[in-house]
């Protein structure tokens, strides 16, 4: 696939998901369904980003020192994190959302435990959204000739605690809002995987090595 055909199919999947969750949200509003689904874009792309490199290194045995379709996933996760904080922050940095889910909560976890979860959960967004921006400024062929090839991995390797502040965001706020237990065991899933898959392309790579 062409790099612009990727790219309109990433925007146009990307904002007909969007605009269906927002229609089927019903009560619950239509921005609360454009920022769940936005959320889980992201999480998605970012999780299908960090498999092209193990899928290569199971495939050839060698690390993959950049990919354009790893790039372009990374590309669209950023940006759907982006669109997704600055919607969740307009519905949950609010007097009516504080009290309604950590403040008043009457379940478990205890409001001051909740309130710590949301803090630092928002807190984490933040971070998150910095390493994306930095991504996004890394993502063009300009950025690895400025930067340097070695210089540019080392950057994008920032992906990784994004993906694990972003796993920890989420099921953060999963629990905050009392979320489906399907959508909480597909957060999980998706971290083992992409664990799992990177372990598994480390130690592909090491016994490459290790014969050569």
């Amino acid at each position: 696939m062409k790099r612009l055909t990727r790219h309109i199919v990433l925007a146009a999947g990307s904002a007909s998901v969007a605009v269906l969750a927002g229609i089927v949200a019903g009560n619950a509003g239509f921005l609360d369904g454009v920022s769940l689904a936005t959320s889980w874009l992201c999480l998605l792309l970012l999780a299908a980003a960090l498999l092209v490199g193990p899928a290569h290194a199971l495939r050839t045995g060698r690390p993959l020192a950049n990919h354009l379709l790893r790039r372009d996933l990374g590309i669209w996760c950023a940006l759907n994190g982006l669109v997704h904080l600055g919607i969740a922050f307009a519905i949950s940095m609010t007097p009516a959302y504080v009290g309604a889910f950590v403040d008043g909560a009457a379940g478990w976890p205890a409001p001051a435990t909740r309130r710590l979860m949301y803090t630092w959960a928002v807190i984490g967004s933040l971070v998150v959204a910095a390493i994306f921006l930095l991504l996004l400024a890394l993502s063009s062929n300009r950025a690895i000739s400025l930067v340097g090839p070695a210089r540019w991995k080392r950057l994008q390797r920032a992906s990784y605690p994004a993906f694990a502040l972003t796993v920890a965001h989420g099921a953060a706020f999963q629990l905050i809002e009392a979320r489906s237990a399907w959508l909480v065991t597909l957060l999980w899933a998706v971290a083992l995987l992409v664990l799992l898959s990177q372990a598994a392309g480390w130690r592909r790579v090491r016994a490459a090595v290790e014969r050569s």
